[in-house]
């Protein structure tokens, strides 16, 4: 077996990302994940106690990157409906960058033991909470129209998840371009009436 990448915590969290958005956490094995990185599984113990240690830290990494994204992107910004576009950039570019750690965090979130899943739980809220939260201060102030702002707050949270399922790479359209589109849809599925 060939040496894919330097043995470091990083590299195994890589692959241990990649085989579980594939086979699911529990379709994979730590020899699996030793198996893509070409060492034997006993070399993947001195930086992972186990493959529970590497879910939690794929979904912790993920959620903090994410929420720390989504501040940056509402840094200062004050309009509700330039807010909502750049939330909803934030997120799609997410999905888009971090795939596989993205689809780990969705999928696999019920693997995580009872101590660490209220953690994950908590931040994973707080995360999509940003967006009703912004949806709900539009409609209150007469900016969002919609008659159904939780059901509009869903749509948006899905934006990533839905162009994350059919983007490719190296297509027409670039993911910076894509994000920009999906914050325009945002807008008008709230109803927005203001100008950008």
């Amino acid at each position: 077996m060939t040496r894919s990448r330097t043995l470091t915590r990083s590299a195994v969290l890589e692959s241990a990302s990649t085989l579980f958005a594939r086979r699911g956490y529990h379709g994979t094995s730590m020899r699996d994940i030793a198996g893509s990185l070409g060492v034997s599984a006993p070399n993947l113990y001195n930086h992972l106690s186990s493959k529970q240690d590497a879910l939690v830290d794929i979904m912790n990494t993920t959620m903090d990157r994410g929420l720390q994204a989504m501040e940056l992107a509402l840094d200062g910004v004050e309009d509700v409906g330039e807010q909502l576009f750049r939330a909803t950039e934030s997120v799609v570019e997410q999905f888009l960058t971090f795939t596989d750690d993205v689809t780990v965090c969705s999928a696999e979130l019920y693997c995580l033991e009872d101590e660490h899943r209220e953690e994950v739980f908590d931040k994973r809220r707080r995360y999509t909470g940003r967006i009703f939260e912004i949806i709900d201060a539009g409609c209150a102030a007469g900016r969002f129209t919609t008659e159904v702002p939780h059901v509009a707050g869903f749509a948006v949270v899905e934006m990533g998840n839905n162009a994350k399922s059919w983007f490719r790479p190296g297509g027409q359209m670039t993911a910076e371009d894509l994000a920009r589109h999906y914050g325009e849809f945002a807008l008008r599925i709230v109803g927005d009436t203001g100008e950008r």
